[in-house]
């Protein structure tokens, strides 16, 4: 490893898995980030493309750029945790494989982190926000922000993000049995910790296309849907009941009702479209959810698992 990559202040996490036709623009886009001192890692999960012999272009065009090739394929956010564990820099940034950033991306996530070290993360959020940035959120702000004012900043992906790698890795980085809720779990994670901030918006590109996670969970309709509304309440029902969480007792209750509220009205929503199996599921689930069934002493992994064995369909 040469000096200017040890030395590397930003890690950037490039995670691949036959993205041929979006790669080069991708690499692209962060070797012309006006910000310089950075490291560009990128993890291929064995690819059936030509997405390594683009990489290896790279590579041998600019020697921060590194390639790793897994021996298997390790799915989605195994390998974003892979591609952590081979960061040497102060701050991870993932830019995923079909993505780019803008050329002042870099800069201006490293200057706000450097002016604020209390904080864990920045988010370059796209929604309104009323005030200038950057915003530095304390946890119980964050919390409150998202799950009460309902700005969502805990359903950013890790492409909108900057993260202090000492605190990724003190959390245990992502949960992969949670799929594509693994983001939202690390925010919460973090935020019950560690202050969050909100930096300037328009700093990346999200591409949006059928094969990607996102897009597969889009794909396959009404059942990851539903999923994906089940997993959600289970992970914000474990938050809320951590003794960490840095919501008042108030505002736990209003979030709690709120999750019940949704559940019932998902279910008047399948009867009023004669969907009776699925109304019939979703009552299930909302009378559990309402019972306390999910214990709060299990972790948030425990029962996502749980979930995906004995609830969720196939």
């Amino acid at each position: 490893m040469s000096a200017g990559q040890s030395d590397a202040h930003v890690s950037v996490l490039v995670t691949v898995y036959n993205r041929e036709k979006y790669l080069s623009d991708c690499l692209e886009s962060i070797l012309k980030s006006t910000y310089q001192n950075f490291e560009v890692i990128v993890v291929d999960d064995q690819s059936t493309d030509r997405s390594v012999t683009i990489a290896q272009h790279f590579v041998r065009q600019d020697d921060r750029v590194r390639l790793y090739i897994n021996p298997t394929n390790l799915g989605d956010y195994p390998n974003r945790n892979r591609a952590a564990e081979l960061a040497a820099g102060k701050y991870l940034k993932y830019v995923d494989s079909d993505d780019m950033i803008e050329p002042d991306c870099l800069s201006i996530m490293v200057q706000t982190l450097e002016d604020h070290p209390e904080a864990a993360y920045a988010l370059s959020y796209p929604r309104p926000v009323d005030q200038l940035r950057p915003l530095l959120f304390s946890p119980e702000r964050a919390y409150h922000s998202h799950m009460i004012e309902k700005q969502g900043f805990f359903c950013s992906g890790p492409l909108l993000s900057m993260i202090r790698t000492d605190r990724f890795r003190e959390v245990g980085g992502f949960r992969p049995a949670a799929r594509n809720m693994g983001d939202a779990i690390l925010w919460m994670e973090l935020s019950t910790r560690w202050p969050m901030l909100i930096t300037e918006d328009s700093l990346t590109f999200w591409r949006q296309h059928d094969q990607q996670e996102y897009g597969l969970v889009r794909a396959h309709g009404m059942e990851n849907a539903r999923t994906h509304c089940l997993l959600t309440s289970v992970i914000l029902r474990d938050f809320l009941n951590r003794i960490r969480c840095p919501l008042r007792s108030r505002d736990r209750c209003r979030v709690r009702f709120r999750i019940h509220l949704d559940n019932f009205r998902r279910v008047l929503w399948h009867l009023r479209h004669f969907r009776l199996k699925l109304a019939g599921y979703e009552l299930g689930w909302a009378i559990r959810s309402v019972a306390h069934r999910w214990p709060s002493t299990l972790p948030s992994s425990i029962l996502l698992e749980h979930v995906q064995k004995n609830d969720c369909p196939a």
